[in-house]
């Protein structure tokens, strides 16, 4: 997704649950996984080129060191891991055709109905995620070189799998699926703390999270 499409399911998602200083600081580590740096060798941080296992343990990693910063009284570095998975998890969606086949099954659903872990969808031999085929993916990149560099690349290329921006087919069930799944994932972190725990986490006083 590009950058206002992270800040915005971000903040719908989880702004209810968090501080405005905690929220800023989950965005800023989202949103720095699109750092130059981290485009190049991290598939898994985005879920290209079929980095699928490789993201899920990521996912679960950063999980793991959200808890354990928060158990240690982190409270800055517990939301930075969280907002990196939360990137994460919002980029499966983007570059995946999870969402094509979701609609395969529920064709003339609306895009708030999409269920961002339906099992058939995940374990099917066809999910697939973008690929990145450099040099020519670079250009592509470039709005005056992707009408010439697009028909050279391949149907399962980043260039036309992406779902980043309102201009892309199903970009709003994308959008909702990401939505949802960081939420989901919010509460699955939740599971695992105390209240006091959560509170730290939240920046929230104690039952407001």
């Amino acid at each position: 997704m590009n950058k206002p499409y992270h800040v915005a399911m971000t903040r719908e998602a989880l702004g209810p649950h968090f501080s405005p200083t905690a929220l800023e600081q989950l965005i800023e580590a989202n949103l720095g996984q699109d750092s130059l740096i981290n485009q190049v060798a991290h598939d898994h941080f985005h879920f290209d080129n079929n980095s699928f296992e490789s993201g899920y343990a990521y996912i679960e990693t950063c999980r793991r060191k959200a808890i354990e910063a928060v158990r240690a009284g982190q409270a800055a570095q517990a939301r930075a891991d969280f907002g990196r998975l939360t990137h994460s998890v919002q980029d499966f969606y983007s570059h995946t055709n999870y969402t094509a086949l979701w609609r395969e099954l529920h064709p003339n659903a609306a895009p708030e109905q999409i269920d961002p872990l339906l099992e058939s969808c995940l374990s099917d031999p066809r999910l697939h995620s973008a690929r990145l085929y450099y040099p020519l993916e670079i250009l592509a990149f470039v709005p005056p070189f992707l009408p010439l560099v697009a028909p050279l690349l391949p149907a399962d290329s980043h260039t036309h799998m992406h779902k980043d921006d309102p201009s892309r087919p199903d970009f709003d069930y994308a959008c909702s699926a990401a939505t949802q799944r960081t939420r989901v994932e919010w509460l699955l972190l939740a599971e695992s703390l105390t209240d006091a725990e959560k509170a730290v986490f939240t920046g929230q006083p104690a039952g407001q999270h």
